[in-house]
């Protein structure tokens, strides 16, 4: 099912209904004025005990608690309502005292629908397919307007087009303001260069699972990954290339942490985090063998450094077991310890921080 416009205020829909009845009251004096006196009772009838209960009934609705998710058919059952009991006075009018009663509040209603309800397109062709055909089928079967029918007829489909033309456009609208916000959350999460997790994304949702893994006692595990030497890479091979290397980079540890809970971002650099829940040491231990091997594969050649054939890069975890007093600061700190001995032992190599 196609959602709701997550945009609608109930206070501001309020306030709308309320304008409504208020301006659907204010009509019945001078609608009053141009009715024989036959027809009065029938009039404040329609008006009072059926169209008013129905406005007020649509606004009693609004304080459901997921009145949103039923807005579109709320509205357009509710406003057909109206529009049918109108045809319905029209008709008595016609047939009780051969009185043409004016069928613009049925254009009215049907505007206010379409233009200031805001309701999704598909329901709003259904309210104005609806809407029209009852009107049809009442004046070619009664010549309520004698030769003013086709013109009627004309004028009512044609306000009925233009509130659809106004919907449409206001869903196309929509619809850009959505696509351009979920490009810019895109652009708030991801490094534009690695397309994966920028360090505010990573630092959000480490402790999101970090809380939930607090209630489980279950364990996690962060990496942290350095390309060896690259600042002599970078300068030797010049920043493009340079840039394409921590492309790879992050592409490798895509490949190697495949999991949805997976959380591999770019903390800053040529570093990168991983933080990977619910691992056993083994599994750890694979990870990160499985790291320096994807390099091993890749064979970038480096030589601007001795003893730096190709490029690589260092490895340093901890995995620790969930509790009230884990603390994400901690784990990285104790990651960070690791990777500096690995990069102390030689680089191209990984330890795991095993302090308690």
């Amino acid at each position: 099912m196609v959602k709701e416009h997550q945009s609608i205020n109930l206070l501001h829909l309020r306030l709308i209904i309320l304008i409504g009845v208020v301006i659907l009251c204010s009509f019945i004096l001078t609608d009053l004025a141009l009715l024989p006196n036959s027809l009065h009772s029938l009039y404040l009838d329609s008006r009072l005990f059926m169209q008013l209960p129905i406005c007020l009934l649509l606004f009693g609705l609004t304080f459901l608690p997921r009145y949103i998710k039923i807005h579109s058919l709320v509205v357009s059952v509710s406003m057909l309502l109206l529009v049918y009991i109108n045809y319905w006075l029209i008709l008595q009018c016609w047939q009780l005292a051969n009185f043409a009663f004016p069928y613009e509040g049925t254009v009215i209603y049907s505007l206010f629908t379409l233009l200031v309800f805001r309701i999704r397109f598909d329901f709003a062709v259904a309210f104005s397919a609806v809407a029209f055909i009852g009107f049809l089928v009442l004046v070619l079967n009664y010549p309520v307007y004698g030769k003013q029918n086709g013109v009627s007829i004309g004028f009512v489909l044609a306000a009925l087009v233009v509130g659809l033309i106004g919907v449409y456009e206001v869903k196309k609208a929509f619809d850009r303001l959505t696509i351009a916000n979920e490009k810019l959350l895109v652009l708030n999460e991801i490094d534009p260069l690695t397309n994966i997790l920028n360090r505010r994304s990573y630092e959000k949702r480490f402790a999101e699972l970090l809380e939930l893994g607090k209630r489980n006692g279950t364990t996690v595990a962060v990496f942290l990954i350095d390309l060896d030497s690259f600042k002599s890479y970078n300068d030797g091979y010049g920043h493009v290339q340079g840039d394409e290397v921590i492309k790879l980079q992050a592409s490798l540890l895509s490949k190697v942490f495949r999991r949805t809970t997976d959380i591999v971002a770019r903390y800053g650099g040529e570093e990168f985090i991983v933080v990977a829940a619910n691992c056993e040491q083994s599994q750890c231990i694979e990870l990160a063998q499985q790291i320096l091997a994807e390099w091993a594969r890749e064979k970038v050649p480096h030589g601007k450094i001795l003893g730096q054939d190709y490029v690589s890069c260092s490895v340093g975890f901890c995995l620790e077991k969930l509790d009230l007093q884990s603390d994400a600061l901690n784990l990285v700190k104790k990651a960070d310890k690791a990777l500096y001995q690995a990069k102390a032992q030689g680089r191209n190599c990984y330890v795991q921080n095993r302090d308690a």
